[in-house]
């Protein structure tokens, strides 16, 4: 008689801490799957592998609190590539008082799409997809650009919003919020600098939000321009992040 389908894992470890992600895996084409890094051991690690190796993942995501001690580095031994530092930030329900600016906002739908896709471009580089050649930034590309439609489609803007800034020379930027669990700007691109169009974005998220509080991000701690703009915005960081790529096709010399 065999055992249990969890007893061959170490505590902590399950079939549970390995998540296929099923639209990630449609959308480049490969089994992608997702594992929370924080505690693991070298023991742990390599359950977590096996794991992901049984349910045919390519690429596991992993993320890591970067306070985690010598785990960052342990993770590394085991072919887990770091890509980005990831901060996230967030505002709390307090006034926001945008700088004066010709672009007004309103909300974007698929007919705005074929306009931004310049302005699409210039953010693939700054993407975790980005960093990693495995991807890289054409992936990257066509992942904001999936982000940005499915944020167009929701008509009525429950979930998703597309907000457009323009003034009377045309589009000046764009933002893709998220409602739940909290209203968030996950993406902005300005397709005009010096427009202004960022703080009036923001200002529509804040009114989106009915004025309470807001988050920002995941934002890749090497890219200084946001960072700024969400300091004078009134945010501060609340979570940073590593995020690592662990190819399964590739052999890895573990050091212990």
């Amino acid at each position: 008689m065999t055992g249990s389908p969890r007893s061959r894992y170490p505590p902590g470890v399950g079939p549970a801490l390995v998540e296929p992600l099923a639209w990630d895996s449609e959308f480049f084409g490969f089994p992608i799957g997702r594992a929370d890094l924080d505690g693991v051991t070298a023991e742990k690690l390599t359950a977590i592998e096996a794991l992901a190796r049984e349910l045919g993942i390519v690429c596991l995501y992993g993320t890591v609190d970067p306070a985690r001690g010598t785990e960052p580095y342990l993770v590394q031994t085991f072919g887990h590539r770091l890509v980005e530092v990831a901060l996230t930030f967030n505002r709390p329900a307090v006034p926001f008082s945008p700088k004066p600016t010709a672009s007004v906002v309103r909300r974007g739908n698929v007919d705005d799409l074929p306009a931004l896709d310049a302005s699409i471009r210039t953010l693939a580089p700054w993407s975790r997809f980005g960093a990693d050649p495995r991807f890289g930034p054409e992936a990257a590309r066509r992942m904001h650009g999936a982000w940005v439609e499915r944020a167009a489609c929701d008509i009525d803007a429950r979930e998703r919003m597309l907000a457009i800034a323009e003034d009377d020379s045309g589009i000046t930027g764009f933002s893709t919020h998220v409602r739940s669990p909290t209203p968030r700007v996950d993406i902005m691109g300005v397709t005009r600098q010096g427009s202004g169009s960022s703080w009036a974005l923001m200002d529509e998220l804040v009114s989106w939000a009915d004025g309470g509080p807001i988050e920002a991000g995941p934002c890749a701690a090497r890219n200084i321009a946001p960072l700024r703009f969400l300091e004078h915005c009134g945010f501060s960081i609340s979570r940073s992040q590593y995020l690592y790529h662990r190819w399964l096709d590739e052999d890895t010399e573990v050091r212990r």
